[in-house]
């Protein structure tokens, strides 16, 4: 048999001493460079939770380590670590390891072909096998980007790893073998943020909790259903910092799609009445919880605040209520489902430097914004406008170091991008391969400054390939969203800086849709029959476009307890001159190279990484 081999200790400019020991590890370039435990990032990958992936990301000489456990042991002979553009499996850019001999001594650099038929092996070879600390650990690097037009660069945004393993020796014909046929139990893809900032630790050693969870909720038999629960806050009501704050998911899986922690905002004196139920139905009294505390939705774990700021509760003024919101998504009607989940919030006594706060930039939850069927990547802009930066906040600005983006069933690339004076800065936020049911809350690795006077653009892209009619915005899960929860300090009063279309702007289009396009429009029924009433074809779809990112805008430039800052007519607010396109994804390569795009599916405006 025919293999390809890699020097299991080819000499580099970096190399890991012990990927396993790592909390006393080191990497040497030209000295010795401590490794903290922040650094190394672990996901398990099969269902038997045995087989355990952990890498670090090495940023100024842009390397990931891999180790993986368990992939090879006395029954797998062979294990493959892939990276695919959405989890597909045809193209796919594959680092396989095989052993013989009684150790692990083929490494092969591999790329699955088009029709997914055969793993053809890549010309050039880029899965970098270094030191292990056992026969059957797999342990490799690679850049991110190899500039090989066959390997994958690796990005920022969601990644989706596909992963096989087999009992019998790969064996080579040529410069491929074919795909091998697997059990379910042996192949199988995972989502992650590869590029991604270190961890973080709380420092602090006295750290307390406090649960708020729903009590045996039998989630309704509606698609989508919007649950409260208003509890009071016990105990002492000094001036402390949230730290961290995690879920406690405690129904079958799928069935609780986010969460949100409100605050009372109202005198420390006013009692709320204690409530769980259908949030239509809160009472009048605890409208006003509408300050976000805290927040989760699918596929988040914890979030943890850095050690300079902490979210602030309590204090003499303080009122001691709090409300959570659990969205259900039900889609099958299922009956008899259960659920007792909700969050955990971690606190400390002693303050931070920095209050810290949340705000929403995005889209208004509003079916005054839709998107057309049939359309691959339609793009809708949420503005957070100059105008209203200028206003809130204070002169220093903010320090944005937390942003979660979220969309629903239809979203498949989000990003917030930053503008001053004119000029562009560098992206806040972005995800070319966002994924609907992996909406963590993400560190940004660097943390942008925002100023007074900045612009803050929120796009949406959104996927309506298959569906007949028009996708509105709104809360249920069938409708859309387009929001960035952005977690900085110092605290201020802008909870939420969001838009839409101007009320005069869509009323003029459903007229103009009426007379001139001759459309079925009766105005009288409302913004979603007309929506609905108009035939999407691709003239009909450009001007919609045109009419979103050209007209005036319904800016919501609010405090948090709903009321917009004053100083400004927001109503008809002019729309943030910007090209809908940003930069095309960076690469280091000066030859060649695949990028982040490909040939086949290609938006509005030429970009093919769908």
């Amino acid at each position: 048999m025919s293999k390809l081999k890699v020097s299991m200790f080819q000499a580099t400019t970096m190399v890991l001493v012990c990927l396993a020991v790592i909390c006393s590890g080191k990497i040497h370039r030209h000295h010795a460079t401590n490794i903290t435990p922040n650094q190394m990032h672990k996901v398990t990958l099969d269902p038997t939770e045995k087989v355990k992936l952990t890498w670090m990301v090495d940023w100024p000489e842009k390397n990931v380590f891999f180790q993986i456990k368990n992939g090879i042991n006395e029954k797998y002979s062979w294990f493959a670590l892939g990276f695919s553009r959405r989890g597909e499996f045809p193209l796919t850019d594959f680092c396989i390891f095989q052993r013989e001999n009684d150790r692990i001594d083929t490494n092969i650099d591999a790329w699955s072909s088009k029709d997914g038929r055969d793993i053809i092996i890549d010309h050039q070879q880029d899965c970098i096998s270094i030191a292990r600390t056992s026969k059957d650990e797999i342990a490799f690097r690679r850049k991110f980007d190899t500039c090989d037009e066959d390997d994958f660069p690796f990005h920022e945004g969601t990644m989706y790893i596909y992963w096989m393993r087999g009992e019998d020796l790969l064996e080579l014909d040529g410069d491929r073998f074919p795909t091998p046929d697997l059990p379910e139990s042996d192949f199988g893809m995972s989502h992650l943020q590869l590029l991604r900032a270190d961890s973080i630790s709380i420092p602090e050693k006295n750290v307390a909790n406090v649960d708020i969870v729903v009590k045996d909720v039998v989630i309704p038999t509606y698609d989508t259903t919007y649950w409260c629960k208003i509890q009071k806050l016990s105990g002492s009501m000094k001036r402390r910092h949230i730290v961290e704050f995690e879920p406690l998911i405690r129904s079958q899986e799928g069935f609780v799609h986010h969460m949100e922690i409100f605050h009372c905002e109202t005198d420390a004196s006013v009692d709320i009445p204690l409530y769980e139920g259908n949030c239509d139905d809160l009472p009048e009294e605890a409208r006003v919880c509408s300050r976000v505390m805290a927040l989760w939705a699918m596929g988040a774990t914890r979030f943890t605040y850095p050690k300079e700021a902490g979210l602030p509760f309590g204090g003499p003024d303080y009122n001691p209520y709090i409300r959570l919101e659990v969205h259900y998504n039900n889609p099958d009607l299922a009956s008899g489902v259960v659920d007792n989940s909700g969050m955990r919030i971690k606190f400390v006594d002693k303050l931070r430097k920095y209050d810290a706060a949340v705000m929403e930039l995005g889209l208004e939850y509003t079916d005054k914004m839709a998107i057309p069927p049939g359309q691959l990547a339609f793009p809708l802009s949420g503005y957070c406008i100059a105008e209203c930066t200028k206003i809130a906040l204070p002169q220093e600005g903010i320090t944005v170091f937390g942003s979660q983006l979220h969309t629903h069933l239809r979203g498949v690339r989000v990003m917030t991008r930053q503008f001053r004076d004119g000029k562009e800065l560098v992206e806040l936020n972005r995800d070319d391969f966002y994924l609907q049911h992996f909406q963590e809350i993400r560190h940004l690795r660097r943390k942008p400054k925002v100023l007074p006077g900045d612009a803050l653009v929120t796009t949406c892209f959104y996927d309506t390939r298959g569906y007949q009619n028009v996708t509105l915005g709104g809360f249920s899960f069938r409708d859309e969203m387009c929001v960035n929860y952005i977690h900085y300090y110092p605290a201020t009063e802008l909870e939420l800086c969001k838009s839409s279309v101007s009320e005069k702007t869509l009323a003029d289009y459903f007229e103009f849709m009426k007379k001139k396009d001759h459309q079925n429009i009766d105005i009288r029924k409302g913004r979603a029959a007309c929506y609905r009433g108009i035939e999407w074809t691709l003239p009909h779809v450009n001007e919609l476009f045109t009419m979103y990112t050209n007209e005036p805008l319904s800016m919501q430039c609010n405090r948090s307890d709903g009321h917009r800052f004053d100083g400004f007519e927001w109503e008809g607010a002019p729309v943030t001159e910007v090209p809908i396109q940003p930069p095309q994804p960076y690469t280091s390569c000066s030859r060649g190279g695949k990028t982040l795009q490909n040939s086949d599916d290609c938006d509005m405006f030429g970009m093919c990484i769908y």
